[in-house]
């Protein structure tokens, strides 16, 4: 008797082991997390949500469009959100109006798919709708790209817990958003570390944390925090999002509705018919509409959807002058670049302000072996920039550094730096008082009397106030003989036109 009883006891002991929930008044992980999606709706509703159509308005704060080097980030104001989500086919999309005082612009960005490759779209208000490949889409709205919405959105996340975290294990204590919780470690498929927290009183999740790479950040430890639980059909759902990064205000959103499974949302990711070629291009990978226009002897514009470049010919080598938007656009350019030009590589690029969406490609280009070239007053923010890591997933800057290949360095420059090869020459000029942003640097090539600039005037577009006539100011005041402008934003147009909005 003494002998089977300890036979049950060992059992039991081995049922513990492997068990945990199965023997202990505390819940698992997995089971908190069951309890959770089981307040949200239960697992077979919450499984059930093919598409979202999420409406509200919000903030964004991690814009890099500071008015000086090193600032406090601006704050723009986001309204007319809303954002799709496809969970079924792996689609989504943002559209939205983003106030940042005195810019103003409308904005839809689309992840979608044709057949089986996915496809990027971007809608700007004012300017051509494109086609591109997803990692070149750019966006200012709640998520850094429409693909957050995809792996960071609370169905997901919660479903991914009750895969995942541990049985054999409890929920731990934590506090979170100011309050103790049950937290559930757990790793997604992706091999992402993913930690959510849930109410212990309401069995509601209050969020969850987990890594981030920013394409301009770089690795941050993010915090997804919910709230306002609300009723949308037979589900529970958050209507309050607020996101930090870094330990920083990132961006935060209050939907007004949220529709599940509505039969409008396919519409939000439906291929316009004028880019079907495009976004042909654009599936097979790689792809941003961009050219290399001539603009004078030894000088090209590379024009793009929004974001453009100087390019300047040198005898062994060639100089770019801004790497805007994204990665993507970068690594096209040196492509059209390496074909139009054989035998040339990129030695210098240079930075006319650390905004965002003017530095995005900076990294690819420091990747391939181009000195990056900086006016001092930008030194601090660009260095962040080109030193943050990038892990996951990382970018081509990041994978050369970790396989130990060489990449091009920082220059940095006073006031200024001009490089001469072969009777070439390309100069450029720090300079403060700009009401866009301080320190800025413009561009010119005295041979071709061809000067670029960016954010100040757009040639071939019209356009004036403080800005311009500070461009002009500047100009006068460092005696440059300029016949041509070229404009990161715009064409390309004569030095009257500037003239002219100056005196608007």
């Amino acid at each position: 008797m003494a002998s089977t009883t300890l036979k049950v006891r060992i059992g039991i002991a081995t049922l513990c082991a492997l068990t945990f929930s199965a023997c202990s008044n505390t819940p698992s992980a997995r089971q908190t997390a069951r309890d959770a999606v089981t307040a949200m709706g239960g697992a077979e509703k919450l499984a059930g949500v093919q598409t979202l159509i999420m409406k509200g308005a919000g903030t964004r704060a991690a814009l890099g469009q500071a008015v000086k080097a090193g600032d406090p980030e601006r704050v723009g104001e986001l309204t007319n959100v809303t954002e799709t989500v496809d969970l079924a086919n792996g689609r989504a999309a943002m559209d939205y109006d983003i106030n940042l005082n005195p810019f103003m612009q409308h904005r839809h960005e689309v992840i979608t798919r044709l057949g089986d490759r996915p496809v990027g779209i971007e809608m700007t208000s004012g300017r051509d709708t494109i086609a591109v490949s997803p990692e070149g889409v750019f966006s200012w709205g709640v998520y850094n790209s429409p693909e957050f919405l995809l792996r960071r959105n609370l169905v997901t996340v919660a479903l991914g817990a009750v895969e995942s975290a541990s049985d054999s294990q409890p929920a731990g204590d934590k506090e979170f958003g100011g309050k103790m919780a049950k937290s559930i470690p757990f790793t997604t498929k992706s091999g992402e570390d993913v930690t959510l927290y849930v109410d212990p009183q309401t069995k509601l999740p209050l969020g969850f944390e987990t890594l981030d790479t920013e394409t301009m950040l770089g690795d941050v430890q993010a915090v997804y925090a919910f709230d306002d639980y609300k009723a949308e059909g037979e589900l529970t759902l958050p209507h309050r999002l607020t996101i930090r990064k870094g330990g920083n205000d990132y961006s935060s959103i209050q939907y007004a509705s949220i529709a599940v499974n509505e039969a409008a949302a396919p519409e939000a990711f439906v291929i316009p018919a004028d880019i079907t070629k495009e976004a042909e291009r654009a599936a097979a990978g790689d792809y941003v509409p961009l050219t290399l226009n001539k603009a004078a002897d030894g000088v090209y514009q590379a024009l793009a959807f929004s974001h453009n470049s100087m390019v300047v010919e040198f005898p062994e080598f060639m100089a770019v002058v801004e790497a805007p938007y994204t990665e993507l656009q970068s690594k096209v350019l040196e492509r059209l670049i390496k074909e139009q030009f054989p035998g040339k590589p990129i030695k210098y690029v240079a930075v006319t302000h650390p905004h965002y969406d003017h530095t995005g490609g900076v990294r690819y280009m420091a990747a391939i072996g181009a000195t990056i070239l900086v006016e001092k007053g930008q030194e601090a923010a660009m260095k962040a920039i080109l030193d943050a890591p990038h892990t996951k997933p990382p970018d081509t800057l990041a994978a050369r550094r970790a396989a130990s290949e060489p990449v091009g360095a920082m220059e940095v420059f006073s006031e200024k730096k001009v490089i001469s090869d072969g009777g070439q020459s390309l100069e450029l000029y720090g300079f403060t008082g700009s009401p866009h942003v301080e320190p800025m640097v413009m561009a010119y090539v005295p041979r071709s009397r061809v000067l670029f600039q960016s954010d100040l005037f757009f040639p071939g577009a019209g356009g004036g106030g403080p800005a311009a006539e500070q461009l002009l100011a500047t100009i006068r005041k460092l005696n440059l003989p300029v016949n041509t402008m070229i404009g990161g934003h715009g064409g390309v147009g004569p030095f009257s036109e500037l003239v002219q909005a100056a005196s608007r």
